[in-house]
């Protein structure tokens, strides 16, 4: 199942990085749900993250027998100093440890970036497939831009992820996706 904290990414920035975030949560008593879960093995955490106007997304599941923390972004010009701003951010050796890994997705060819990032990181999320499967299958789909949008359009109409039928190849059909959404104010 899905683990999502709206704007995670700014709270954690805000209190100046991941174990920061930990301390000011234990003492207000805030997140506390959201983060006894992430220790669950079970359990899927997807961050979405806008910096400078560009959309990227983190998305941490256990995969085989460790924690594998995916690092999703649609334009390659500057991903490798975007991944290193949030490892050094979110770095951890407990709660949010993980092997970091950028994957390779299909560029974005218009301002996409949000959506295309949306989509990826649900089939990380939800397929049992391995990144470079996911990447084929997700090459094979005629108008990606168009289908992303409409996702992402959907997800927000809806207030959750909902299945796709397009994406079924990739994720099956999945369980409902979103068990926890905890607000922080």
């Amino acid at each position: 199942s899905i683990l999502y904290q709206e704007f995670l990414f700014d709270f954690v920035k805000r209190e100046g990085g991941w174990k920061q975030f930990l301390q000011y949560s234990q003492r207000e008593g805030h997140s506390v749900s959201f983060l006894e879960k992430l220790r669950n093995r079970n359990h899927t955490c997807v961050v979405p993250i806008c910096c400078d106007v560009h959309w990227t997304i983190l998305v941490r599941k256990f995969v085989a027998d460790s924690w594998t923390i995916f690092y999703i972004d649609s334009i390659s010009q500057g991903s490798d100093a975007r991944m290193k701003k949030w490892h050094d951010l979110f770095k951890d050796d407990d709660l949010f440890s993980g092997t970091g890994i950028k994957t390779k997705i299909i560029p974005q060819r218009e301002l996409e970036c949000g959506a295309r990032v949306c989509l990826h990181g649900l089939c990380y999320a939800l397929s049992s497939r391995n990144a470079k499967e996911i990447g084929q299958q997700l090459q094979r789909i005629p108008d990606l831009a168009v289908r992303s949008r409409n996702l992402v359009s959907r997800i927000c109409m809806d207030g959750n992820w909902s299945h796709q039928g397009w994406l079924t190849s990739i994720i099956g059909t999945p369980k409902p996706a979103i068990t926890s959404r905890i607000n922080h104010h």
